[in-house]
């Protein structure tokens, strides 16, 4: 068997490892990179480089430039396709929701814009015996003044001084605005390119949102967002100022 085919003592192949190394070293500030670059980040070297992206090349997932750079090759568009058609936001989510739900029992709504509306696409309910009113999955609702609305407003570029703060915040919260008794507190999730994917909500009758409580619940749903962000391709950075004040 050829000495890059072993399988590595826990599993795996490592000329494929070293093969998904070089196509990871490319991102959205270095879409051409010479062979020395390719070197540094990777930690390969350059004979290794060289066999591996012929046999890149030879699939699309290189491409090699007159002038010696390489970038990455069509095939990987192609994948990118596939992965886009088959990928179901609510199965990357739901995860993450039902963490959140067990940790602070309030029930955690993921909503999308369409439009002049709002769409309820995901619910995961508290085991709390009283629950908010609020959104069933597939409900509608004009745009208003709830926390996810107001989240979906601001980074849709609505502009006012409330859009700014949550902009600013990268949160928002509201009382009674929907239903009299409830409360909430939401922030976007983001995708590749900071395409807003929609709004994660967590929210419960009032008398359980103090501020201790929505202090606590920021702490949690902050991070948690950011992370979901992150592995969806987006940028997570937007969220870090926020983190870093609390």
């Amino acid at each position: 068997m050829d000495g890059n085919l072993r399988p590595e003592p826990k599993g795996g192949v490592i000329a494929l490892e070293r093969g998904l190394s070089l196509l990871s070293a490319f991102g959205t500030d270095r879409n051409a990179l010479r062979l020395t670059d390719l070197a540094e980040i990777t930690g390969l070297n350059k004979s290794t480089i060289l066999r591996l992206c012929v046999s890149l090349e030879r699939q699309g997932f290189i491409k090699r430039r007159d002038d010696g750079w390489f970038q990455l090759g069509a095939a990987l568009f192609h994948l990118g396709s596939a992965y886009q058609r088959s990928f179901q936001i609510v199965d990357v989510i739901d995860p993450v929701m039902q963490t959140l739900v067990n940790k602070f029992n309030e029930c955690a709504t993921f909503t999308v814009r369409d439009g002049n509306s709002i769409v309820c696409l995901h619910k995961v309910d508290s085991s709390q015996g009283i629950r908010d009113a609020g959104s069933s999955v597939g409900d509608r609702y004009d745009l208003n003044n709830g926390a996810s609305s107001q989240v979906l407003r601001a980074f849709s570029g609505e502009e006012g001084k409330n859009f700014d703060q949550i902009r600013k915040d990268i949160y928002a919260t509201s009382f009674g605005t929907l239903y009299p008794d409830a409360a909430a507190l939401a922030c976007p999730l983001f995708g590749m390119g900071g395409d807003l994917l929609g709004a994660l909500q967590l929210s419960g009758p009032q008398y359980r949102f103090s501020e201790d409580a929505m202090a606590a619940m920021k702490q949690g749903l902050l991070p948690a967002v950011a992370g979901l962000t992150r592995s969806l391709g987006g940028n997570a950075d937007i969220y870090r100022p926020n983190a870093d004040n609390n």
